[in-house]
């Protein structure tokens, strides 16, 4: 007599779905209504992370709807292209990196632009490391899917930030929408917490760690030690 299998949660796809508004508004105002309307100006790079961050949320739903139709054997195949993606994005991610900030210091001359360059490597830095984390734990279902949810969390923060564009008149707007940014992960958090009667040690260590280098970045961004490294990494990159 065949049993029949668990139901598959919803929570993961319900995740990765609320993520496409939260990308395409935070991006409407700098990205997309520009180019629709033929204002927007970037190098070639810009547009490729653009592609490849929309393609990786794009792939993250994809995944969870193959788990949900229990087409595993895909879903591994497939995952091996996402550690790829990631590691497009984040090399990608610093190259736009260095484009903003060789034309912020053209415009502005800050030193501030050098703290700014340095959150981005730390992002990114922070965003491969998950998703290694999470190909390296991909037989442990459970730290999986955290990884992968913590990494798109951590990966949504500059659309996060974009909302400013969208609501111009909130207070403090680089402290406010990067605290609601991390304060997204209170929800899988508290899901946890409800069905299982714990919170799940990736959450409880790698998200709080991942929460603490944010809030590093935003005291600390202006420091003499974020300006000194966004320099000296400035500078060794010659293109």
């Amino acid at each position: 007599m065949s049993r029949e299998r668990p139901a598959r949660s919803s929570f993961p796809l319900i995740l990765a779905l609320a993520a496409w508004p939260v990308a395409l508004i935070g991006f409407s105002t700098t990205f997309f209504f520009p180019l629709a309307s033929g204002s927007f100006v970037a190098p070639w790079i810009v547009y490729v992370h653009g592609a490849l961050f929309f393609v990786w949320l794009l792939l993250l739903t994809g995944q969870i709807l193959l788990v949900r139709a229990r087409q595993v054997a895909w879903h591994r195949r497939i995952g091996w292209a996402g550690a790829c993606l990631a590691l497009g994005m984040a090399g990608s991610g610093v190259a736009v990196g260095v484009y903003a900030a060789r034309r912020d210091l053209a415009a502005t001359h800050l030193d501030a632009v050098f703290g700014q360059f340095t959150n981005i490597v730390i992002e990114m830095l922070v965003f491969g490391t998950l998703v290694a984390a999470a190909v390296r734990s991909r037989r442990d279902r459970a730290s999986h899917q955290r990884l992968l949810i913590l990494a798109t969390i951590s990966l949504l923060g500059p659309a996060w930030f974009r909302w400013r564009h969208v609501f111009p008149n909130v207070p403090n707007p680089l402290v406010v929408f990067s605290l609601i940014a991390d304060l997204v992960l209170v929800i899988p958090v508290v899901r946890d917490w409800r069905t299982d009667g714990r919170v799940h040690p990736v959450y409880k260590w790698l998200g709080s760690a991942m929460v603490a280098v944010h809030i590093s970045e935003l005291l600390l961004s202006e420091s003499a030690v974020w300006v000194y490294t966004g320099r000296t990494l400035l500078s060794a990159i010659p293109w």
